[in-house]
């Protein structure tokens, strides 16, 4: 019993969670990454840019998000989450697996909560497939040059951890990229589709759109421009969408709360 409470107060990387009541999905938010990309979206808004508090900041191009101080205990962890009726944990943040109890989180939070958990990666790591029903992949970059300026590591390894996670078949597999005009062009973009494409034309694929963050040079893509490219990479990958900001015009769909 010492040996289980000495366990349990261990600190998590979790600095962050999130809930929709209304839809029963729970985020928890992960510190630490084993990437050093310049343009990480952490450095815009480390937090869930869907709450009331945060919705609207991170269009402003002079905001510059807190850094998380407080950490979870697995203890309380534990505590804030068994009140919650969930049929989803989404795992996010920075790099969830980069947390070495990962995988006490994990086993703790299968045997206390029936419900689905979606990883989102940038594959650097290999992820735990066995715990978890679907992973969102990040690539950054194909061209091996662009990728170590974005991220400053190689992406050989990344880019064939994704290949065996397909290859697998034991999780849904999803990829997501940041459309960055100038940096991450369409060209780019299109590279990224047309090597996973190589890999399976029916993974789907989400192009987001860049927003910008202070003291670097790049700018967010037009609506028409990123909804532009999506067409074209549905040529390669059928099951191509785009997500763009609308600087907090439209309603959100549903409301999210701060757990933590």
């Amino acid at each position: 019993m010492k040996s289980t409470k000495k366990n349990n107060s261990r600190s998590t990387n979790v600095y962050h969670i999130t809930y929709s009541r209304e839809h029963s999905v729970g985020c928890l938010y992960f510190w630490g990454c084993n990437l050093r990309c310049k343009l990480c979206l952490l450095k815009k808004e480390a937090f869930d840019c869907h709450l009331p508090e945060t919705r609207l900041r991170i269009y402003d191009p002079s905001y510059e998000s807190e850094r998380p101080t407080r950490f979870l205990t697995l203890r309380k962890l534990m505590l804030l989450l068994d009140p919650l009726s969930l049929k989803q944990i989404v795992l996010m943040g920075a790099e969830p697996v980069c947390d070495p109890i990962l995988p006490r989180i994990l086993a703790f939070l299968k045997q206390s909560k029936d419900c689905s958990f979606v990883l989102l990666t940038n594959g650097r790591k290999f992820p735990p497939l066995s715990m978890v029903d679907e992973v969102i992949f990040s690539i950054k970059a194909i061209t091996p040059a662009l990728h170590r300026d974005y991220t400053g590591v190689d992406n050989k390894v990344i880019l064939r951890n994704f290949t065996e996670i397909a290859a697998s078949k034991s999780v849904s597999l999803h990829v997501e990229t940041v459309f960055i005009p100038d940096y991450v062009d369409e060209d780019e973009v299109l590279r990224i589709a047309d090597f996973i494409a190589s890999v399976d034309p029916a993974i789907p694929f989400r192009i987001d759109a860049y927003l910008p963050i202070q003291g670097l040079p790049w700018r967010a893509p037009q609506a028409h421009e990123i909804q532009s490219l999506a067409e074209k990479a549905r040529c390669m990958l059928p099951n191509t969408s785009c997500l763009y900001g609308d600087e907090g015009k439209t309603e959100l769909a549903y409301e999210v709360e701060r757990i933590f």
